[in-house]
């Protein structure tokens, strides 16, 4: 979910090789980290690294970006406007003028595309067409915002738990969103044409006071 909001520098890692140190990324071979400096900041970092034929990690994009309004947490609640902490596999690549060039599976953005955030409705937390699920749920979010005109979906809270909130992506933008995480159309683009899904990769999102738990 995005909004708009004055954009700042973000506060950049002091170790450019901070893949190196975590322990819990051993099956994967590309890796998005997110990190923020403390809790309540929306100001991030984003680096990607891919591991080399000696299992070496090697960065690959440092840059800034954001996440939430009030910064990242392990207690999600819908409407809390802030991105979750936690590391997650990566979905289904999205878009509004085509496909530009990327490996994972990939779905074209139409009017009638909504993603459900009432979590009243049995197809919380799900994309679905406006047309053929109408008085199924209360609230949907259109997937027309201009900030997706690229992104790809960050698989949380994939078991649909209600109120546990929904719609989290990474797509373009310039400021704090409202849960996802956001950075330059230059860079998303870059990103997911780089992305290999037989790398199994995925995105690690914490501040840097906890990197130690990954």
């Amino acid at each position: 979910m995005a909004a708009a909001s004055p954009s700042q520098p973000a506060t950049q890692l002091a170790n450019n090789n901070a893949a190196d140190g975590l322990k819990t990324v051993g099956s994967n071979s590309q890796l998005i980290l997110v990190t923020n400096n403390g809790y309540n900041t929306s100001k991030a970092t984003i680096q990607t690294f891919e591991r080399d034929s000696s299992g070496k990690w090697n960065l690959v994009l440092n840059t800034n970006g954001y996440v939430g309004k009030y910064g990242l947490t392990r207690e999600m609640s819908e409407g809390g406007k802030k991105a979750p902490i936690g590391k997650f596999s990566i979905g289904t690549a999205f878009g509004q003028v085509g496909n530009p060039g990327t490996r994972l599976p990939w779905r074209n953005i139409t009017a009638d595309d909504v993603w459900v955030d009432d979590p009243n409705s049995s197809l919380y937390n799900t994309w679905q067409s406006r047309s053929a699920t109408q008085g199924q749920w209360n609230s949907a979010e259109n997937m027309t915002h201009p900030l997706y005109k690229y992104g790809f979906v960050i698989n949380y809270n994939t078991e649909r738990i209600p109120n546990k909130w929904s719609a989290i992506f990474f797509h373009i933008g310039t400021s704090y969103t409202l849960g996802c995480t956001a950075t330059s159309e230059s860079n998303v683009i870059s990103i997911l044409k780089w992305l290999d899904p037989s790398k199994n990769p995925v995105i690690i999102q914490t501040p840097i006071q906890e990197l130690g738990s990954f």
